[in-house]
């Protein structure tokens, strides 16, 4: 299939967030939405060479927007799923500071399920995110691992099931909402498009989509990485999860030159994998199921046991290599 012009992929764009923004019940939102939407990442990549997108990677200029269209999805979804705080799986928004690898500290919006960890419509027990790692208990991976939804077709059907009302929320993590009819709402990071992708790895990825100004900014060099389905590295907060996205974009039949990934590996020997709040942000990337049972091994290590890089490499190989494929 041929890729699309920039006029059509704006076109699309934009119509999907119109189609959004007529779900919207309270007119306030619809306008803050309308001033502070972008949307950047997978879907404009897709558009670029003619492909359906996955999903649509909705982000907000500002924390104030992030923290208003969380609030307003948190609940409706606790509404319609009729969770209650009394029995512990009620969700809630709430904001934290954090310090990244660099030391700097970030603000951050996360949803947060006190029993669950994870909440979502009608399958609890299976993670839709590829890579959003979430504050969740054994109780539940326990119960995922033995009772995860049979395939991602039936995922899509439920996501996707014109019976019931467009864009509503179906899934929750940490980090972000995912609705229905394709919409991922990111919350975790916020702000202009150059702050928000300090967090992305790869050139191809930050094509963006300024909804307000209907403006579609796509570089040279971003256009040149996804027609030639090469990955480059521009550097992140996160090179360890960007080593583990490596994998799966040499399977979908991209490539990367050995200075790319020496690149990657400059930046990963700066980071103390020992220390698992350390880890656990570094795993954003990563199935936030395979990054609990990593962080769990860790924790769970025999006292006097040295956490060195051949430590954690076999403890990696231990959880992707041997345990169950949820998806």
């Amino acid at each position: 299939m041929p890729g699309m012009r920039t006029a059509t992929i704006k076109m699309v764009l934009r119509s999907k967030i119109d189609s959004w923004l007529k779900t919207i019940e309270i007119e306030e939102l619809k306008q803050v939405i309308r001033d502070n939407t972008i949307i950047t990442g997978g879907a404009i990549n897709s558009l670029m060479v003619g492909e359906k997108p996955n999903d649509y990677d909705i982000y907000f200029k500002n924390k104030e927007s992030a923290l208003a269209v969380a609030w307003y999805y948190v609940e409706i979804f606790n509404r319609d799923n009729k969770l209650k705080s009394i029995n512990g799986y009620k969700a809630e928004v709430r904001e934290q500071s954090v310090k990244n690898i660099k030391g700097e500290v970030e603000d951050r919006i996360l949803i947060y399920m006190k029993s669950a960890g994870v909440a979502s419509e009608g399958q609890e027990s299976y993670s839709y995110f590829e890579g959003l790692p979430s504050s969740s208990t054994e109780q539940f991976f326990e119960k995922m691992r033995k009772d995860p939804i049979e395939n991602t077709e039936e995922l899509e059907a439920e996501l996707n099931d014109k019976k019931k009302k467009a864009f509503r929320p179906v899934f929750l993590t940490d980090n972000a909402i995912t609705l229905s009819d394709k919409l991922q709402i990111i919350i975790r990071f916020f702000g202009t498009p150059e702050e928000i992708h300090k967090n992305f790895d790869f050139i191809h990825a930050t094509g963006v989509y300024d909804y307000k100004a209907d403006h579609l900014e796509i570089s040279k060099e971003t256009y040149e990485a996804v027609l030639s389905k090469t990955l480059v590295y521009r550097g992140t907060l996160y090179p360890i999860a960007s080593l583990f996205r490596i994998r799966k974009f040499l399977n979908r039949g991209w490539r990367i030159t050995a200075g790319q990934m020496l690149k990657i590996a400059a930046q990963i020997s700066e980071v103390d994998m020992g220390d698992s709040q350390i880890l656990k942000e570094q795993l954003i990337g990563v199935d936030f199921a395979y990054m609990h049972q990593l962080i769990q091994l860790l924790q769970n290590k025999e006292p006097g046991t040295r956490v060195d890089s051949v430590y954690i490499a076999k403890l990696i190989d231990q959880v992707f290599e041997e345990s169950v494929d949820f998806h």
